[in-house]
């Protein structure tokens, strides 16, 4: 289905119809892909979002076709078929997925919030029985409608906050920062990820830039107010945290943790501890 189809049959479908014949989608492609599975040999890739092996992972969107909204230039010479048909995860969800598998033991009793829930990523939550609160300011099916800027949480009301690429649209990141910081329990922690753009040093953002058409030659998207640098993480300190960079370096191949489908899709994300001091 092209592109421009799919977000007319979007805008015109009903929220809830629309999440279903998606679930319904996703469903079928697990059966498809799980049939693959027992009828073949060895596989070369594997998600560990939603446990499937495949022979390889698909293209996602075709961003060409959104160029009023995306820099299409970034997609350019990017490789792109790093999405998992079977549950959408990219290359950061199935990074974090891995982390997690290999920390299973900290989330299970771990009270989590998770702002802009991934489909992906939700997955491997649920089939690992580990419980979670989603939320978001705009989405509809989401627990908590919340401002990341000030949630109006209590004081250290949660162990883990996941939010990936969130902080590169708010007003403040560092309001947004320290608000999740406040949440946090004293021994709580951050997994945070954003677009990360190798020409910028910590982050590049300016007020004037406030028309879609400027954000997004500034930006590579119209709906971004800043863009982060190489060096971001120290930004993430300075709102209070240790940080410590989680690199797709460090994953296996078989899971394709490459950048991509934009440039900058970089292959890591921030786990952000609360600092003693």
């Amino acid at each position: 289905m092209k592109a421009s189809t799919k977000r007319k049959l979007k805008s015109r479908c009903p929220r809830r119809l629309w999440k279903a014949a998606v679930n319904t989608y996703y469903g079928l492609m697990r059966i498809k892909h799980k049939f693959i599975m027992q009828t073949s040999g060895s596989l070369p890739y594997e998600c560990p979002c939603c446990g499937i092996k495949l022979r390889s992972f698909i293209e996602g969107m075709d961003y060409k076709a959104f160029s009023d909204f995306y820099d299409v230039k970034l997609f350019d010479g990017v490789r792109q078929d790093v999405v998992c048909p079977v549950c959408s995860s990219l290359p950061r969800h199935r990074i974090l997925a891995k982390w997690c598998e290999a920390n299973k033991d900290k989330l299970v009793s771990s009270k989590i919030l998770y702002f802009a829930p991934e489909r992906g990523m939700t997955t491997w939550l649920k089939a690992n029985k580990i419980r979670y609160t989603t939320a978001d300011l705009f989405a509809w099916d989401v627990d908590l409608k919340l401002d990341i800027q000030a949630t109006g949480l209590p004081d250290g009301a949660y162990d883990v906050v996941i939010c990936n690429h969130v902080l590169e649209h708010v007003g403040s990141y560092m309001t947004a920062l320290k608000e999740i910081r406040r949440i946090l329990s004293p021994d709580g922690m951050l997994i945070c990820s954003f677009p990360v753009s190798f020409d910028v040093d910590t982050v590049d953002e300016d007020p004037d830039a406030v028309s879609e058409e400027q954000r997004l030659r500034r930006y590579g998207q119209s709906d971004h107010v800043r863009l982060f640098g190489i060096n971001a993480d120290k930004l993430i300190s300075e709102a209070g945290f240790d940080v410590t960079v989680i690199n797709g370096e460090d994953c296996p191949d078989s899971i394709l943790p490459v950048t991509g489908p934009c440039l900058y899709d970089i292959n890591r994300l921030y786990l952000c501890k609360k600092s003693k001091s």
